[in-house]
């Protein structure tokens, strides 16, 4: 074989080995990236990935990095915080009640998914988190959640309280369009759209897409409850 053939065989082989690595990322991607629904988030294909000159990709957090002890009020008005739900698993989503998109995706999903686990679901708080940073609207945020599960709470508060749930969970939130109209739904927020899964000592042990399929959300969920009875 001449110098010039074995060269071209080389280019060609690692070109093919460059897509294939490249369209295997793609699918890692799909499940571990932070998600966002709204408009201004956009993913890479498999072409685009392979014109780009560079391709940046940071792995996702362990779930046990994310989330503190937090203190928020529910929409009843009253003051909680994790320690409320002692020895309950937490099924947590982060949106904003005004939100027309991923939120009502999310809780739906949510819904699902406790759904499929049947009585193990008694073990599981289903809790919605606020991230507007608006003064606190109780009754709206009642009236939001009382579309979905009908043991989910809407938990929201004052800025300080919010920012710090916000940070401690690592959830981005910027406002979408600042001349969106805001007549019937309030600014428009994109936000991590993730469902996290916290252990009754207070450590996240999962967290899921909020467009996952319900029966592999609550295997997930099983798995993980059945794990922290087989350790204790």
């Amino acid at each position: 074989m001449s110098a010039r053939s074995y060269r071209a065989g080389l280019l060609s082989a690692l070109t093919f080995s460059k897509t294939a690595a490249a369209v295997g990322m793609i699918g890692l991607l799909g499940v571990l990236t932070p998600a966002s629904a709204h408009e201004g988030h956009h993913h890479a294909n498999a072409g685009e990935m392979e014109a780009s000159p560079q391709v940046y990709v940071k792995a996702p957090p362990p779930p046990e990095t994310l989330g503190r002890p937090f203190e928020l009020m529910d929409h009843n008005g009253q003051t909680v915080t994790n320690a409320s739900y002692t020895g309950k698993w937490l099924l947590i989503f982060f949106g904003f009640a005004g939100c027309r998109e991923a939120c009502p995706t999310g809780l739906v999903s949510m819904q699902a998914a406790l759904d499929v686990l049947g009585e193990e679901a008694e073990r599981v708080q289903p809790l919605f988190v606020d991230v507007s940073m608006e003064e606190p609207d109780i009754t709206g945020l009642a009236q939001f959640v009382s579309n979905f599960h009908p043991r989910l709470v809407g938990l929201t508060g004052t800025r300080a309280q919010t920012f710090a749930t916000v940070r401690d969970f690592k959830i981005r939130r910027e406002y979408a369009m600042a001349s969106y109209s805001t007549k019937e739904t309030g600014p428009r927020i994109n936000h991590t759209t993730y469902l996290y899964l916290v252990d009754p000592s207070g450590v996240t042990r999962a967290y899921f897409d909020h467009t996952l399929e319900p029966e592999r959300m609550a295997l997930a969920m099983r798995l993980n409850m059945k794990r922290r009875r087989v350790s204790q």
